[in-house]
């Protein structure tokens, strides 16, 4: 249980880190440079970057959550047709 929890957390926690970079780039002044790049368009690319891999992480598991379920389901009715 605990270690749902932590890895729930840690999930929260990336997401709205992705989030805050995300807007903070887009608010950030583009006049503002981080040696010959933009201050803000580093902050968008990798905001947004944490939250792409966010919702492809979220999409896999459920996926994969829905396969075991399927499998799973599938076993259990062929065992009662017996």
């Amino acid at each position: 249980m605990a270690e749902t929890l932590t890895e729930l957390s840690q999930r929260n926690e990336a997401f709205w880190i992705g989030l805050a970079l995300f807007l903070l780039g887009i608010i950030t002044p583009e006049t503002l440079l981080l040696g010959e790049l933009e201050l803000s368009g580093v902050l968008v690319w990798v905001g947004g970057g944490i939250l792409m891999v966010r919702v492809l992480v979220g999409i896999y598991r459920i996926l994969r959550t829905t396969a075991e379920a399927g499998i799973f389901g599938y076993r259990e009715g062929k065992q009662n047709d017996r």
